[in-house]
């Protein structure tokens, strides 16, 4: 077939990201103008167009046009959904106490797709497009660690005993964090398949506003968002490294009550094990919510557990962290079904907390789609308990 039409903006459009993308230090408004012979207001509002959807960046006004990172995500064939991934980030990164960035591994580098500032006026300051060497910079580490370490050494063309280190400490504590003499930088991995990274969350603060209890809160907020990322890309649960995770525990003791609360609250899935009608066990990934001291667990339509917990309503549940303090908490119960009107603000609203606990904010108001079943489970036992800390040896 012949087409004997075309669209002249998107002709220009495709030939200003064709243009820049072969001139990555940028190009200011006249030199794409001359190169292309666009007329000026057209070129312009092209773009503005292309600079609100990300697909390049300008520092400021009158500064050049640079490559954005949705046009450098065109290049990263390696991450699924690396536009949902950047769009995800900013819906979640709203008004951040810190700065925020997102990054994945280009090459030998890491490559920042996006960035949240902060409200401060003193910040730390990344760039879209921007690109450092993975192997000095935090986001590459853990990134990095979800490789084997012979890869590795290839990968990098030497023996390195620091970054091998930083990589194992990844895998331990799943984050690391780099200082430096004016920033701290922490660094922790999104992973679409639950365990394998594929981005890096990032937050950074200057040096002179760090300091031991506000890492604590940055790195717990940043865990919970990249795990809230990881969901969105189609993982099940959140377990870092789980393909290669060789944690060692350590003596255990109970949590306390303000720990457990603590715990159930954050984005973390829970494995719910059943009994199939042949009396095999059957195990499968849950989103709940902890309600009154009963666990809520919603069932997908089509989930066919929910028809084996009808059965034998007899379950178990898991929730568990790969990092320490390795908090894990075991629940043995009866789940009863929740009928449409016995549920609390309905199984519609139930939903919409649970998408909004699990995938962040912007999806409360996600659209209910009929079939969702829901159990209360009732604990008949709840185990507990944490790594023991040295203080209480």
């Amino acid at each position: 077939m012949n087409y004997h039409q075309h669209v002249p903006a998107a002709e220009r459009t495709l030939k200003i990201l064709e243009l820049l993308s072969a001139t990555p230090e940028g190009l200011r408004l006249g030199d794409i103008q001359a190169a292309l012979d666009i007329p000026r207001s057209a070129l312009f509002a092209l773009l503005n167009t292309l600079k609100m959807m990300g697909y390049i960046t300008q520092s400021e006004v009158r500064q050049p046009y640079c490559p954005g990172p949705r046009l450098q995500a065109l290049a990263q064939p390696q991450i699924p959904g690396v536009n949902t991934l950047i769009s995800a980030f900013y819906e979640e990164a709203i008004h951040p106490t810190e700065t925020l960035a997102l990054a994945i591994l280009s090459g030998s580098d890491v490559l920042i797709l996006a960035e949240a500032p902060c409200v401060h006026t003193v910040r730390s300051v990344f760039s879209p497009g921007q690109r450092v060497s993975a192997v000095h910079h935090p986001a590459g580490h853990v990134i990095l660690a979800g490789w084997p370490e012979p890869t590795l050494t290839h990968r990098i063309g030497k023996e390195d005993k620091d970054f091998i280190t930083n990589l194992r400490q990844a895998r331990e504590h799943t984050f690391i964090r780099q200082t430096e003499e004016d920033t701290v930088t922490l660094a922790v991995p999104i992973c679409p398949n639950g365990q394998r990274p594929e981005a890096a969350l990032i937050c950074s603060t200057p040096s002179f506003r760090w300091n031991p209890p506000l890492g604590q809160e940055h790195l717990q907020m940043s865990r919970e968002m990249a795990a809230r990322l990881s969901y969105r890309l189609g993982a099940l649960t959140y377990q870092p490294y789980g393909h290669i995770h060789q944690h060692l525990l350590k003596p255990s003791v109970p949590m306390s009550s303000q720990e457990l609360q603590s715990f159930l609250a954050g984005p973390w899935a829970a494995r719910l094990a059943c009994v199939r009608p042949d009396g095999s066990p059957h195990v499968v990934p849950v989103w709940y919510e902890w309600r009154d001291n009963v666990f809520i667990v919603a069932a997908w339509p089509g989930s066919v557990w929910a028809d084996f917990v009808i059965q034998n309503p007899s379950v178990a549940l898991t929730i568990d962290e790969p990092w320490p303090p390795m908090r894990r908490v075991l629940v043995r119960g009866i789940a009863q079904t929740f009928s449409p009107t016995s549920l609390p603000e309905n199984i519609e609203k139930l939903y919409q907390r649970l998408s909004a606990r699990y995938l962040g904010t912007a999806a409360q108001h996600a659209n209910y789609h009929h079939g969702w079943r829901a159990f209360h489970i009732h604990a008949s036992q709840i185990i507990a308990r944490r790594e023991q800390k040295e203080a209480e040896a």
